[in-house]
């Protein structure tokens, strides 16, 4: 359910294999480049080149705030590569890029790395591309977090901000953010920085009050698998972060309740040979009113 960053892993729970791949892209990616930087993307496909993304100040100039991107790139997979990845070449490219739009892109990147967070996510994904998005807020210091393959938010629309700025940089000495560029930086800067209304509080108390009324009752009526899954979504709806740590607006949280309600209905749904089969091997199946007037309805009443 959740699709945001999560932490980047603790150099010292590594298993020893991670440790030796994470050692290989430390030492043939990270040649040459400044360890102060703005903003910084690593990028590790499953079966593609790896490569990395950087900005940081040009020090030969200094004091004209002059901005440098940096986009380095395995010729082929290092993981792949084995014992044979230091005869993988680096092909490395540089640019210059103005202070404004690196500042831009800066102050986004801080903007979503810090909603870096834990989370229990059921989908356990092992193939795709992982994003290390990494950056330093006053304050703070260098923070980062991964995710796997996002797929329709400000993740993603970052990161395509940030792939559009590598294609410039393999053919441009100098590069720019487009106008799109900026105003979809600046949208999710005014996303991440967007609090909570009364309303939406007010709405937020309405939906746990139907949970803890409901709740109990319901889930008593159904099968044990199903008991499981929609205590553990109820836990995730009611939980205060949805609003008050990511800034869910109205419109996102229903969305959100309704994917979990169509999910739950789509398990539950069977052609009648199907149900035949499953009662046949002694198959538990949810009682229709379970699935018709389920507690995901009651919820999404409170939207109006």
């Amino acid at each position: 359910m959740y699709d945001g960053l999560n932490p980047n892993d603790n150099y010292f729970d590594l298993p020893k294999y991670r440790l030796e791949y994470y050692e290989k892209i430390k030492e043939k990616l990270y040649e040459g480049l400044e360890e102060d930087f703005y903003v910084r993307m690593l990028v590790r496909p499953s079966f593609d080149a790896e490569y990395i993304f950087q900005v940081d100040r040009d020090i030969r100039n200094y004091e004209a705030e002059s901005f440098v991107v940096r986009f380095q790139k395995t010729k082929s997979n290092l993981w792949y590569a084995e014992e044979n990845y230091k005869k993988v070449n680096v092909k490395k490219y540089q640019a210059q890029i103005n202070k404004e739009d690196a500042e831009l892109l800066t102050k986004a990147f801080g903007k979503v790395v810090q909603t870096t967070r834990y989370e229990r996510n059921d989908l356990l994904m092992f193939d795709g591309t992982n994003y290390l998005l990494s950056t330093f807020v006053s304050g703070m210091g260098e923070i980062s977090g991964n995710v796997q393959s996002p797929d329709g938010n400000e993740i993603k629309e970052l990161i395509d901000v940030v792939e559009n700025l590598i294609n410039q940089t393999k053919s441009k000495r100098n590069i720019k953010l487009s106008e799109e560029a900026k105003n979809t930086l600046t949208n999710i800067i005014k996303q991440t920085e967007k609090n909570p209304t009364s309303a939406d509080y007010e709405l937020m108390s309405r939906i746990v009050k139907v949970i803890e009324n409901n709740k109990e009752s319901y889930c008593s009526k159904l099968t044990e698998s199903n008991r499981l899954h929609v205590e553990d979504a109820l836990q995730v709806i009611q939980d205060p972060k949805q609003f008050a740590y990511y800034n869910f607006d109205k419109s996102t949280l229903k969305n959100f309740i309704k994917e979990i309600e169509d999910d739950f209905i789509e398990f539950n749904t069977f052609d009648k040979d199907s149900k035949n089969e499953m009662l046949k091997n002694g198959r538990e199946i949810e009682n229709e009113e379970n699935i018709k007037n389920n507690i995901f309805q009651l919820i999404l009443k409170e939207f109006g």
